[in-house]
């Protein structure tokens, strides 16, 4: 049967980086890089309602079912949306063994059962998408608790949004549950009115290939080291009470004060990762990390689609990472050099020149500056999950948070966000890239670090454990 397509969609550069980590992930027997976006309700969700919404945003977004492609004649990465899709977004339906929870006006077929949140939501990260029903890159899945109440479960594929994209995408869901359309179709990050030469271009992604040259003289590592093999994805979410997170918040003003404060959870992530590496009688001399810094402008545009972020390149030595205030100085000094120096708009340049670049030749290019690590490992801090969201499909939103995907190198990443005032943290690793034991002494230190020592009254395990509707 012959396709029509009606449009073509240009990746961005951070789009085009995604592809190619993503593409090194396939060849080597690894999922992908695919995002997760938990809602934790207090009840269950009226299902005619999400399921009218889940259709309403298929006709309204067609890039939900694109295929990405590389344009033979400019060699650009392209998103191909069909005139006709053939799928529709689905909600799969679930339930914990033991649950007696019944879905108000349901009519289908029983919920599929399973053994615990953490079962159900890995074994969606480690399935390739193209091998799932419905659409090519969103997946819904409403899980049933024993205890009460529900959690949706928003599968994505990573290279089609970021997190806060995968945010808007959560609100254009709600929307369409209140509204007979979505308001808004899909749109695009435009390109800017004057085209900077090619000798402009060079000049401008000049300072950050030089930062590349620095880094790249450091010896540092990370958890599964610089080969990539086949590993399934893991992690674990530590969700802070209102109280630990009040205590956190104010650690983390006073440490980093209000310029750049995600330097605190910047140093908590490494420490705790540092904590892994001494266990295994190691203590790197420096840890690189990337830090995605998004470049929408706040009360601008939100459309959901495309990665739109550059990224600034923090170096942590050893010695900064001896106590917390002396990390969190130095990643909060760097912020401010580098800011001066506008290297995250220089980096955005060499996004946008490596485009073209198929994902193969892509990937040597990070590898030869980064160690053949990409980094020490993923972090990021996403700030407020949709601050004026309160119920979702008649039910009440009692939190909401990302469960992200990583690649092997460098196979682990500690990630944090807030719904209203509470903090979540998740862990994400690849297996062989840390031991259970390991896993232990990263979120002990973490929960250390986050609360400091003298705030500790329990033991991170008993917080990590609960049930989600009793956080």
């Amino acid at each position: 049967m012959k396709i029509f397509y009606r449009k073509l969609v240009e990746l961005t550069g951070a789009d085009c980086f995604v592809l190619a980590l993503n593409r090194m992930m396939h060849r080597h027997g690894q999922t992908g890089l695919i995002g997760q976006t938990h809602l934790v309700m207090e009840g269950i969700p009226d299902f005619a309602t999400l399921h009218a919404a889940a259709e309403k945003i298929t006709r309204g977004h067609p890039l939900l079912n694109a295929v990405v492609f590389r344009n033979p004649l400019t060699w650009k990465a392209e998103w191909r949306i069909e005139n006709h899709p053939s799928s529709v977004l689905r909600l799969n339906l679930w339930k914990e063994r033991h649950c007696s929870s019944v879905l108000k006006d349901f009519q289908g077929a029983p919920p599929q059962e399973t053994d615990s949140l953490e079962e159900l939501a890995q074994s969606l990260l480690n399935k390739p998408m193209s091998t799932q029903e419905g659409l090519r890159n969103l997946r819904l899945d409403l899980l049933l608790l024993s205890a009460g109440g529900s959690i949706l479960l928003i599968t994505w594929n990573h290279i089609l949004f970021d997190g806060k994209g995968a945010e808007f995408l959560v609100a254009t869901l709600v929307e369409a549950t209140t509204k007979e359309h979505v308001s808004k179709p899909s749109s695009f990050i435009q390109k800017p009115v004057r085209l900077l030469s090619l000798r402009e271009r060079f000049l401008k992604a000049r300072p950050i290939v030089e930062r590349f040259f620095t880094l790249g003289k450091y010896q540092y590592r990370s958890l599964s080291g610089p080969h990539p093999k086949p590993a399934r994805l893991r992690f674990r979410v530590m969700t802070m009470t209102l109280q630990e997170s009040k205590i956190i918040t104010e650690r983390s003003a006073n440490l980093a004060g209000a310029l750049f404060y995600a330097s605190f959870y910047l140093a908590c992530a490494a420490r705790a990762h540092r904590r892994a590496f001494q266990l295994r009688g190691e203590d790197p001399t420096h840890y690189v990390v990337s830090i995605p810094v998004q470049v929408r402008r706040k009360g601008g545009d939100s459309n959901p689609f495309q990665n739109c972020v550059t990224v600034f390149f923090f170096c942590l030595e050893r010695e900064d990472l001896v106590t917390l205030p002396k990390a969190v100085k130095a990643a909060q000094k760097q912020f401010e050099e580098m800011t001066r120096a506008q290297l995250d708009r220089s980096f955005s340049e060499v996004l946008s020149l490596m485009r073209f670049l198929p994902s193969v030749l892509y990937m040597r290019f990070v590898k030869s500056n980064f160690s053949a690590e990409v980094s020490s490992f993923f972090h990021s801090y996403t700030g407020k999950f949709a601050a004026d969201m309160d119920t979702f499909c008649g039910t009440r939103v009692l939190n909401a948070y990302h469960t992200p995907s990583v690649s092997s190198p460098p196979g682990s990443g500690l990630f944090f966000g807030m719904f209203r005032d509470q903090l979540t943290a998740t862990f994400s690793w690849r297996e062989g890239a840390v031991d259970d034991r390991e896993v232990e002494a990263i979120l002990s230190q973490l929960k250390e670090d986050l609360l400091g020592r003298e705030n500790l009254s329990a033991p991170y395990a008993e917080m990590t454990n609960n049930h989600p509707l009793t956080q």
